[in-house]
């Protein structure tokens, strides 16, 4: 069995919430912390390894369109 995996992002606490307000403005379903922290993570890897298939296991983000 693996420990969870818990990184100490408290310096960076700032900027994910910052992120969080911003995605949760037009969104359909509210993101948490984490689901913003899965969200950039995604991005990295898909921008610096675009072979790689990415299987996600957090909420689905969509924009309302008003």
């Amino acid at each position: 069995m693996k420990p969870k995996f818990r990184p100490n992002l408290t310096e960076y606490r700032v900027y994910v919430e910052l992120l969080q307000d911003e995605l949760n403005r037009d969104s359909l379903l509210k993101m948490s912390m984490t689901d913003v922290v899965k969200i950039l993570i995604e991005q990295a890897v898909s921008k610096k390894f675009p072979d790689i298939e990415i299987k996600r296991v957090r909420k689905i983000y969509q924009v309302l369109d008003f």
